[in-house]
């Protein structure tokens, strides 16, 4: 199921019928078969995709928020990009608060926690979809803004231009 959400986001089909029928599916199965790969994969086919899902991503936080040690640097880059790209849809703003869907905050804060010891393995654009998501999102994590500026200016040379905007 994962994997049909990530084939049609990245055909660019949207699908509404099928996104709302993967998210009620999926929002059962997420504590039962997801790997890492498959939650990140999961958010990002939504988040691509324009279909928002309250309960889908109030599931896919409860779930990551725990096992963010499994996932790669990528795939927390994704996951953090994923839901604030999510939020910022007008269809999703009212669902995106502390108040509605309180697993999110709960979820970002966990990844400035565990990011910053492992930015050495991130990819520039790792980097930059990371700071993009919080900054974006309106998630105030000082702490990973200096250790993302810290692990990124010795390697600025490294940068797309699209990186460094």
């Amino acid at each position: 199921l994962a994997s049909l959400a990530w084939s049609f986001a990245t055909a660019g089909h949207a699908a509404p019928a099928l996104f709302d029928g993967l998210a009620s599916r999926l929002s059962v199965l997420v504590g039962e078969l997801f790997t890492a790969q498959g939650l990140s994969n999961t958010a990002w086919a939504f988040a691509a995709a324009g279909r928002p899902s309250p309960a889908l991503f109030a599931r896919l936080a409860a779930e990551a928020t725990p096992r963010l040690s499994e996932f790669k640097p990528q795939e927390l880059a994704s996951l953090a990009w994923s839901f604030t790209a999510c939020c910022r849809s007008a269809s999703a703003a009212s669902w995106c608060s502390d108040r509605h869907l309180p697993s999110m905050a709960a979820l970002f804060r966990a990844l400035s926690e565990a990011a910053p010891p492992r930015l050495g393995e991130f990819a520039p654009q790792g980097l930059a979809n990371l700071a993009w998501a919080y900054a974006a999102g309106g998630q105030p994590a000082p702490a990973l803004f200096r250790a993302i500026a810290a692990e990124a200016t010795p390697r600025l040379g490294g940068f797309k231009p699209q990186e460094l905007a």
